[in-house]
């Protein structure tokens, strides 16, 4: 039996992150489906710990998730070659001559050397699945496991996206995982990729969670129209962006509506928001499904994802949603689903949010599109069929 073999830089019960959370889910899916699965990491927890090891070395397992745990490489400031790529250099593909910018980059972020390593010996009985794309672990990986090497990528149409470093993994890889439609559309463009290297295997949720919005209401005593904002509170996910709005939206309409952020990252909310903005922080389970099916609006400001999980829990609850148009990932969700509107600009995003906060009709009836989106499209059963299928059809031509 074939071993799909997930390589991420961090997993671990108590890691944080959108590909990070996608990585334990998917692999419980695949084992699921009766597949075998496994997960090789580093000892560090995630991007937000220091760079110490956090879990012990060796091997691990989560959820019946057998994991084998290898050494960080801490970051190096020059350009930096892993050891047994050079050790291996005659073996291997003839790299191009990076730009030297592009190297440092590379050798800027965590990666682990005992882990190459390990992919370098390509054990047999195995297809590797490199995520997310920008890791030493994935671009080093993907040359070094050769015709076993497989992407989920998590791409954001981001600068990082068009370097010639991705460009030549994305074109050595054997299949690419993607999220959604629009992300591959956008690998396509910028990587002139293969009709049999692309499968769109999405991506699943929990559809089990059903959020009591009367009951949120009661216990933080909130009334009128209710925002919500779910996810990091930093530039990568436009939230100055989204409180520079919410400021001047409340400047043009009064204090008639209460926007709610939820999130672990500290926040720096100006004093002038603090009368209109709730910080609820950082809240389990049950409280966030309860704070989306309590909101009017779910706001997605963040124009970089390649699938957002907080959209689709939103509409699970038949929350009404408002995204940023230059998302192509969410915009395309929402107008495929008929779930929300999207925006532009600021005056896109108040005609928006006074049509949907003037019309409960408008609102329940998109609540309902996207619930039954979500219910058709984000089945963890059905993205781990296709995943599997992907990395173990043909592989009699892989094998050696």
């Amino acid at each position: 039996m074939q071993t799909i073999t997930i390589v991420s830089s961090w997993f671990g019960p108590d890691t944080v992150g959108g590909a990070e959370t996608q990585a334990r889910q998917l692999a419980q899916a695949i084992q699921g489906q009766g597949a075998a699965v496994e997960v090789w990491t580093t000892t560090g927890r995630d991007s937000f710990a220091p760079l110490t090891a956090y879990y012990r070395e060796g091997t691990d397992s989560l959820d019946g998730i057998p994991i084998r745990r290898f050494p960080l490489t801490p970051p190096a400031s020059d350009p930096y070659i892993p050891s047994v790529v050079v050790q291996r250099a005659h073996m291997l593909p003839t790299l191009p001559d990076f730009p030297d910018h592009e190297r440092r980059l590379l050798a800027s972020l965590v990666s682990s050397d005992a882990l190459l390593e390990a992919i370098a010996t390509k054990p047999t009985g195995r297809q590797f699945l490199f995520m997310p794309y920008p890791f030493p672990t994935s671009f080093w990986g993907t040359l070094l496991a050769g015709e076993r090497a497989n992407l989920l990528p998590c791409l954001h149409d981001e600068p990082y996206a068009r370097y010639s470093t991705y460009r030549w993994m994305f074109r050595h890889a054997r299949r690419i995982l993607f999220n959604s439609a629009a992300e591959r559309d956008l690998a396509r463009w910028l990587y002139d990729l293969t009709d049999d290297q692309v499968v769109v295997a999405g991506e699943g949720i929990d559809l089990t969670s059903r959020g009591d919005g009367a009951r949120f209401r009661e216990r933080h005593q909130l009334h009128g129209p209710l925002l919500l904002y779910v996810g990091r509170r930093d530039e990568s996910k436009n939230i100055p962006l989204l409180l520079s709005y919410i400021r001047e939206y409340w400047a043009r309409r009064g204090p008639s509506f209460t926007l709610m952020l939820i999130g672990r990252d500290e926040l720096d909310l100006p004093p002038a928001l603090e009368e209109v903005v709730l910080d609820l922080g950082y809240c389990d389970a049950a409280e966030k499904h309860d704070a989306y099916a309590a909101a009017d609006v779910f706001i997605n400001p963040s124009t970089y994802e390649s699938f957002s999980i907080v959209l689709m829990e939103a509409w699970l609850q038949e929350t009404a949603a408002l995204v940023h148009a230059d998302c192509a990932v969410t915009r395309e969700a929402a107008e495929t689903s008929q779930g929300g509107l999207s925006f532009h600009d600021f005056g896109e995003f108040a005609a928006a949010l006074d049509l949907l906060l003037a019309n409960v009709s408008l609102r329940q009836a998109l609540g309902r599109n996207g619930r039954t989106y979500v219910l058709d499209t984000c089945r963890w059963e059905t993205v781990a069929q296709r995943t599997i299928t992907a990395l173990l059809s043909n592989i009699d031509e892989v094998l050696v």
